[in-house]
């Protein structure tokens, strides 16, 4: 019950990472749409675009995931830094 404590202290890092989890899954079913493209492309230039579109939607959530990573970080350091924890 400590971490949901400190979720409250601060509501704009909780708001934050509320959003990233929202654009994660966001991003996941873009990259499901864009697989199912690829497997249902017949034409070379559907192939090209299902190609294009798979990657963009792979980077993008390759961000969003590093995003996330470093906001759960941000949330640890300030976590560990009130409760007098340190590295």
């Amino acid at each position: 019950m400590v971490g949901k404590k400190a979720l409250r202290q601060d509501p704009d890092l909780n708001t934050e990472k509320e959003r990233i989890v929202r654009e994660i899954r966001e991003a996941e079913r873009e990259c499901s749409v864009a697989r199912n493209r690829f497997d249902e492309a017949l034409e070379p230039e559907q192939v090209d675009y299902a190609i294009y579109s798979l990657e963009a939607a792979e980077k993008k959530l390759d961000i969003l995931i590093r995003k996330a990573k470093l906001l759960w970080g941000k949330f640890e350091s300030n976590k560990e830094a009130e409760w007098g924890f340190y590295r």
